[in-house]
Parts: structure tokens; C-alpha cells; sequence
């Protein structure tokens, strides 16, 4: 029994590396290209076209692309860009909380979807669901105050200056 529980716990670790081998594959370059976007201004363009959403979603401009990428490719992978956002001081306290309410609900739209409707769910039903859900829980949440803890001062997390 014992040889069995540490041949788990080599494969259990194993898979964690590959896994986070994957992640960072993906990750890197996609923040490589962001960065590059930026730089040159693709990303202005690209981020234009969704502002309205930002408007409508009662969140900054700048929350525009974390919601884009968490939308397309999910947590996991947008992870980095979220981050990323957050650290150089892009995001308002307001505007992370309503990335993660939004994206907990309708993360990965894509794969997920795809998934889910090959093994014959509804197309139609599993989109309009999670994005109508998405958006009232973050235009709900949108119209809550919020504070910050002193815990969550000690972890980093800063409150907005409005």
C-alpha cells in the first residue's frame, strides 16, 4: 500500500508540472503578443470595439481586455493577463471584482461551449444562460459598495483613489 501511495503522489506530480508546463507555453507567448498589441496600438483598436460592453458593465476601459481573454480562453490561460492587468495598477478594486464575478460565471465560452454541446446540449440555451447570468450578476454586484479589509490591505490588495 505504501509503494502504491507514493507512485500516486510521483504521478500526481508529474501531471502538476506538465500541467504547469502547458500553462506557461500558452501563457508566455500569449502575453508576449499582448504586450506587442499594446506597444503598437493593435490592442487600442481591438479594445475600442468593446468599450460599450465596459460602459454597460459599469466597468473601467482598462477591464476591457482581461474580460475579452478570460471570455475566449478562460482562467487558466487569461490568468496571466488578469494578473498582469491587476499589477500594473490597471484595474480598480471595482473592476477586478467584477472580472472575477463575470468570468466565474461565463469563463472559456468557447471550449467549454464546445464540450458541452458535443455531447448534445444546446448550443443557444448554454450561451444566452451563462452570458445573461454573467451580466446581471456583475450589473448586480456593480451596485454594491465596495470596501477594503485590513486583511486584504496586508495581502497587497490596494483600494481605489474614487
Amino acid at each position: 500500500m505504501g509503494a502504491n501511495l507514493v507512485k500516486a503522489a510521483w504521478d500526481g506530480l508529474i501531471a502538476g508540472v506538465l500541467g504547469l508546463r502547458d500553462i506557461v507555453i500558452i501563457v508566455l507567448p500569449l502575453m508576449v503578443l499582448i504586450e506587442l498589441a499594446k506597444d503598437s496600438g493593435i490592442m487600442e483598436r481591438i479594445t475600442a470595439r468593446f468599450n460599450g460592453v465596459a460602459g454597460f458593465l459599469k466597468v473601467s476601459e482598462e477591464a476591457v481586455l482581461p474580460l475579452v481573454v478570460g471570455l475566449g480562453i478562460g482562467f487558466s490561460y487569461g490568468s496571466g493577463v488578469i494578473i498582469g492587468a491587476a499589477k500594473e495598477g490597471e484595474l480598480t478594486l471595482k473592476d477586478r471584482y467584477a472580472i472575477n464575478i463575470f468570468l466565474s460565471i461565463c469563463h472559456s465560452i468557447f471550449e467549454d461551449t464546445l464540450l458541452l454541446v458535443a455531447v448534445g446540449a444546446s448550443l443557444f440555451w448554454l450561451v444566452a444562460s451563462r452570458l445573461v447570468l454573467a451580466v446581471l450578476a456583475t450589473l448586480l454586484f456593480g451596485r454594491l459598495p465596495i470596501t477594503t479589509s485590513s486583511r486584504m490591505l496586508e495581502t497587497g490588495v490596494t483600494p481605489d483613489a474614487s
